[in-house]
């Protein structure tokens, strides 16, 4: 940017304009009314009755030069004085805008994290505020983009560091060909699969292009399907399973697989994480929220409940409240975050309140289909 360009100069100068026309004309007007009272003095003093300024006496005509000399070294001095003002109000304003046009400079490279430290009530304030909670937000995004990488390289090294050390013991002879290991690696191959595939819908739900196959389908009905499915697991932990579904009007318009897939995530999770001979309830009504039919899922389980810290970014790509959790124990990390975006993408919503010790409960609205 050129120095003359900057609005410090064009402010000032804008101000000056404006002041040196009020000045001028202030001078013009006292002027003629000086000549105009001081004509009418003399007038009515008999020194002169109708003659011109020119006809004044030398000491009258040298009063009001010297009248007309001292306001314009009065003006003189009133437009310096206004234009360092100017100056000043107009750096006073722009000062601000040079510091947050550093941190954008800053932003542009690459560098978040930093704020800038302008406490000013004003637009500029409002503007800096703005400033700082993107920068703030880039940098929390860039966190979560490293530690994303990470934890997919993580998830990748693992099945595939056990697929190599399989097929190299089956080469060199170490390792036996034979059907167990052959469905081990499968195993293995089918987990990355899944993976890939979750973090490919997950991707698309993020940019609203993920496909969706929506129809009417009856909320009690999968809920029931996934109790039955899970119940080998429910038995394995001698838990007990409440379901207080609506009876009529349960119907909402959604993609099944999508909404299967995030009903299994909730209730699995709950049946991983909770102990033996606690138990579950699963809840469904019909509400409307702004005049709008939604169908209200609930989930709630006895747990051990979730930690009031973790809360906020349970719902994160491979976020796991308790660190110590592996693989097998916690899962691959994105289920939350996958039911999340699923949610999302049909115009529902997905919450989560916990009580440490008392248990979790995850609330889903999904839009209504025909009551």
């Amino acid at each position: 940017m050129r120095k003359y360009n900057s609005i410090v100069y064009r402010l000032t100068g804008m101000s000056f304009i404006l002041l040196i026309s009020t000045i001028g004309i202030l001078l013009f007007l006292v002027n003629l009314q000086m000549d105009q009272h001081f004509s009418e003095y003399l007038q009515y003093n008999g020194a002169a009755l109708t003659l011109p300024y020119s006809a004044h006496g030398t000491p009258e005509q040298h009063f009001m030069a010297s009248v007309h000399h001292s306001l314009i070294w009065v003006g003189a001095a009133i437009l310096t004085i206004s234009l360092f003002i100017s100056y000043l109000t107009a750096r006073s304003i722009t000062k601000p805008l040079c510091t947050l046009n550093e941190a954008a400079q800053t932003l542009k490279e690459g560098t978040y994290g930093k704020t800038v430290a302008i406490t000013r009530q004003d637009e500029v304030g409002m503007l800096a505020d703005t400033i700082n909670a993107m920068s703030l937000q880039l940098h929390q995004n860039d966190q979560m983009r490293h530690h994303l990488f990470t934890n997919i390289a993580h998830e990748l090294r693992t099945p595939l560091a056990i697929i190599q050390g399989n097929l190299e013991g089956m080469i060199d002879d170490v390792i036996p060909v034979n059907k167990t290991m052959l469905l081990s690696m499968e195993e293995e191959v089918l987990r990355v699969n899944r993976l890939v595939q979750d973090l490919r819908d997950l991707s698309l739900a993020e940019i609203n292009e993920l496909e969706l196959h929506k129809e009417d389908t009856d909320i009690n009905a999968m809920l029931s399907r996934a109790v039955n499915m899970l119940q080998p697991l429910i038995d394995e932990k001698n838990l007990s399973v409440q379901l207080d579904l609506l009876k009529n009007g349960c119907t909402a318009y959604i993609d099944k697989d999508r909404i299967n897939q995030v009903l299994y995530n909730i209730i699995s999770n709950a049946i991983r994480y909770i102990p033996e001979k606690s138990s579950i309830c699963i809840v469904t009504d019909r509400v409307e929220k702004e005049k709008v039919p939604y169908i209200s899922i609930r989930i709630t389980d006895t747990g051990p409940g979730i930690a009031p810290e973790d809360i906020p970014y349970i719902f994160q790509y491979f976020y796991r409240g308790e660190k110590s959790r592996n693989r097998k124990s916690g899962g691959s990390g994105i289920g939350l975050a996958l039911a999340r975006q699923f949610v999302l993408s049909h115009g529902g919503t997905i919450a989560a309140t916990s009580h440490p010790g008392k248990g979790t409960s995850f609330s889903i609205l999904l839009p209504a289909g025909p009551a």
